[in-house]
């Protein structure tokens, strides 16, 4: 089952979770650690949806005590708890922006604190391997999910979507489009 995002909150089937993210605008089944039930925040003790605390930055409790406890969006989005994630630029994370992989900025440029923040307080994507968030004119991009051929067509300002593909991705990747077709199909439909 897909979520949909309508008018800043998230739907899940027949559920409303009002929940909204500058930086996260994709289902909610490709949120990190979000728990489609509610349960009982381990931080205020109010009863709502919930994050997985396991891999968060939080002053509540040690590194140790964090398995099995969880976080409401009220907590999060005080800064009670956040989440780190590895960007174009560098590892974000209470220490703010730096280096730390290869391919992370040698001399990052200087990001406003409050998109540092933002970002922190903006659940992480659900991956096969660790995240890299990507940047654009120096602040995050926002996540919209992973997208079919039909998303690009239904984006697309004048139907298409292989233009649209074209002028989101880099030059050497353009051939992916075409790759992806079926023998003998000039369009990608689904």
């Amino acid at each position: 089952m897909r979520a949909i995002i309508s008018n800043n909150f998230l739907f899940l089937g027949s559920k409303t979770i009002p929940m909204t993210f500058k930086y996260f605008k994709g289902p909610i089944d490709e949120m990190s650690g979000l728990l489609i039930e509610h349960s009982v925040c381990s931080i205020c003790g109010k009863t709502a949806y919930c994050f997985e605390l396991d891999y968060t930055i939080t002053d509540v409790f040690s590194d140790d005590d964090k398995d099995g406890k969880f976080g409401c969006y009220a907590c999060l989005k005080e800064g009670k708890f956040e989440f780190w994630h590895d960007t174009e630029f560098g590892m974000v994370d209470e220490n703010g922006l730096s280096k730390v992989y290869k391919h992370n900025m040698e001399n990052p440029p200087s990001i406003e604190n409050e998109r540092l923040i933002e970002l922190r307080r903006t659940p992480q994507i659900i991956t096969w391997q660790q995240e890299l968030w990507l940047t654009h004119c120096n602040d995050f991009m926002t996540y919209k999910g992973t997208w079919a051929p039909k998303d690009f067509y239904l984006n697309s300002n004048d139907g298409d979507g292989k233009a649209l593909f074209m002028s989101m991705t880099d030059k050497e990747l353009n051939h992916l489009w075409d790759d992806s077709l079926p023998d003998n199909e000039t369009i990608l439909t689904e």
